[in-house]
């Protein structure tokens, strides 16, 4: 519908600074589907778009002078593209954006938009079929994290693709919260707090991002069904995949590299974790508080100090006699029949790991009869065990050999029942 209000016969193209003086002025005399310019110089913006336009800039910059929201988008199908838009107001309870789309404002484009100096971005209230593209975004020089707005917001929106957009220096790159049918993919989001971070929100697909240098690389909370394939997540303080009140969810082939931990799970279930490749993490993955009945399989755990941090009253099976297990860098077994599959469990708290992690030294004394003995003597006496993860078919290939960026392992995610 909107693609028709914007191609009537009517439709003119005005120029700011010729049509009238001002971009407020330009707008005031806009038709649905006319062609708003923004030629080269620094316009002053505070303005609302209350018809289906199509603001394009031309070398043009609209500034908002530090005060409020610099555009406001009030009706539906307009576009936004090739503009700088800068300089918001900082005060978060308005919330005062360089863009702010209301809920009369469906359908939605904003494409190779510099927005900068902005306390948020692109906030989208409940408008929905919003596409976001191309477009870089950089916050306020305020000093906390807590008292910056984030690059993108999605609030109560559904069926919005928000695609190759670059984030810096905000409080979250892409804030999900109460949006449903929406894709988040292709973006760089760095030197933030959360990259992109998920609230209450189901049926969603987070595919082919790149989140670096944050506290937390990619965080999924309170959320369903939500599919995360092929991000990449490297160099965070804290989690590069937190995970936390999860369920019916995928995460697939992605990579988390040098964080804190590789991955981070609370209280999370019913969930496919596979073919994730996990890499030079301080821990590789925490499990925590309730997470259970998940599927862990076909991961690659890989020179991690600390494969996995457990906390829980009994041990948890990850990989299956189906699918096979997850490959463990640091696993002590053997594979005499040459199947790929190790011929001894792997056991994240067994004796030997302790001894190793106490002693580095004592990896001369692999396969010892001492050492073996002690190890059994651990399975033997229950006094000996502590509750752990435990994968009885460890992978000794590397289960991502040969497979291609994105392709599926195992089943597609499973509904809620």
């Amino acid at each position: 519908m909107w693609g028709l209000l914007a191609g009537v016969a009517t439709a003119a193209t005005l120029r700011v600074g010729q049509a009238a003086p001002d971009l407020a002025g330009t707008l005031a005399l806009a038709q649905d589907g006319d062609l708003v310019i923004v030629p080269e110089g620094t316009w002053d913006g505070g303005v609302q778009l209350t018809r289906t336009v199509h603001l394009r800039g031309e070398g043009g910059m609209v500034d908002g002078g530090g005060k409020g929201r610099v555009i406001e988008v009030l009706a539906p199908g307009v576009v936004i593209e090739d503009l700088v838009v800068q300089h918001s107001g900082d005060d978060l309870t308005v919330p005062e954006a360089c863009i702010w789309t209301g809920p009369q404002a469906l359908g939605t484009t904003i494409r190779r938009v510099t927005a900068r100096d902005c306390l948020f971005g692109v906030w989208v209230h409940q408008s929905h079929d919003s596409l976001i593209e191309d477009s870089v975004f950089t916050g306020l020089p305020i000093a906390h994290p807590s008292q910056r707005g984030n690059g993108v917001e999605l609030y109560d929106v559904d069926r919005v693709t928000v695609r190759r957009n670059h984030v810096a220096g905000m409080r979250d790159g892409i804030f999900v919260n109460a949006t449903d049918h929406s894709v988040i993919a292709d973006n760089l989001v760095e030197d933030l707090r959360y990259g992109i971070h998920y609230m209450y929100s189901f049926h969603n697909q987070v595919t082919g991002n790149h989140a670096r240098r944050c506290s937390g690389g990619i965080a999924l909370m309170q959320s369903r069904q939500i599919v995360v394939e092929d991000n990449l997540s490297e160099d965070n303080a804290r989690q590069a995949i937190l995970i936390r009140d999860m369920q019916y969810s995928r995460i697939a082939h992605n990579t988390a590299l040098r964080s804190g931990e590789g991955f981070f799970f609370f209280d999370s279930l019913d969930n496919e974790i596979v073919a994730n490749r996990v890499a030079g993490n301080q821990i590789g993955a925490r499990v925590w508080a309730g997470t259970s009945r998940n599927v862990v399989y076909g991961n690659d755990f890989v020179g991690n100090q600390q494969q996995v941090f457990y906390v829980a009253a009994e041990d948890q099976v990850w990989g299956s006699e189906q699918t096979g297990g997850n490959r463990w860098s640091d696993y002590l077994g053997w594979d005499q029949d040459d199947d790929g599959v190790g011929d001894r469990p792997y056991r994240l708290t067994s004796f030997v790991a302790a001894v190793l992690a106490r002693a580095p030294a004592a990896v001369l004394l692999l396969n010892s009869p001492t050492l073996e003995l002690l190890a059994l003597a651990q399975r033997q006496l229950p006094a000996l065990h502590e509750p752990s993860v435990v994968d009885p078919w460890p992978l000794l290939r590397d289960p991502q050999a040969g497979a291609r960026p994105g392709q599926a392992a195992g089943p597609a995610p499973r509904g809620a029942p």
